[in-house]
């Protein structure tokens, strides 16, 4: 099992003396906008892949029974 930190998890062990607390947040929430971006494309992605092995299978078996 992976062992993994969210963007905002990782950017609280950075220096943000330099950064004013709203600075802060808006990283923290561009950071989490990316992920669920990220996150969604992942998604519909697997959610293709899945439907194109389906149809490949189908369509596998569809010509199979035919020879």
């Amino acid at each position: 099992m992976k062992d993994t930190k969210t963007i905002a998890e990782l950017l609280e062990s950075v220096n943000t003396s330099y950064l004013t607390d709203a600075e802060k947040y808006e990283a923290i929430a561009r950071a989490e906008r990316a992920e669920y971006i990220v996150a969604g494309f992942s998604y519909a992605f697997q959610a293709i892949k899945k439907a194109a092995l389906k149809m490949k299978s189908a369509f596998a078996h569809s010509s199979a029974q035919h020879a």
